[in-house]
């Protein structure tokens, strides 16, 4: 099974591909199960998964601004060595993950999106 992960920025119906942080998409599925766990937010739901798509999560609007303020009240690297664990993870990986997807967010403004899969 190939764990490729990807993130997109969607604005005005147009794609652009943006970085995954060099982590696997084990990384984004802990993110996202920490996402459900802890947070109660379901950014799974609403995602375009195709056949070819192992994992994705589409967080844009009031969802993309909550988890956004969600990860700016966490200290990163405690928030890692949280969640890493669980998933017998390297702590740094996540964190690598989480400052990948916080910077992401960032750029979600407006009728913005961000969409991740793993293929």
């Amino acid at each position: 099974m190939s764990q490729i992960a990807s993130f997109y920025l969607i604005k005005n119906n147009r794609r652009q591909e943006l970085s995954n942080g060099d982590c696997s998409g084990a990384v984004y599925m802990a993110i996202w199960d920490w996402c459900e766990s802890v947070l109660d937010m379901d950014v799974r739901f609403p995602a375009p998964q195709t056949e070819d798509t192992l994992d994705c999560a589409l967080l844009e609007g009031e969802l993309a601004s909550k988890l956004l303020a969600a990860l700016r009240e966490r200290d990163l690297p405690e928030l890692a060595a949280e969640i890493a664990p669980d998933w017998d993870l390297p702590t740094e990986a996540v964190q690598s993950g989480l400052e990948t997807l916080r910077s992401h967010l960032e750029l979600v403004q407006d009728d913005a999106a961000l969409l991740y899969e793993m293929i």
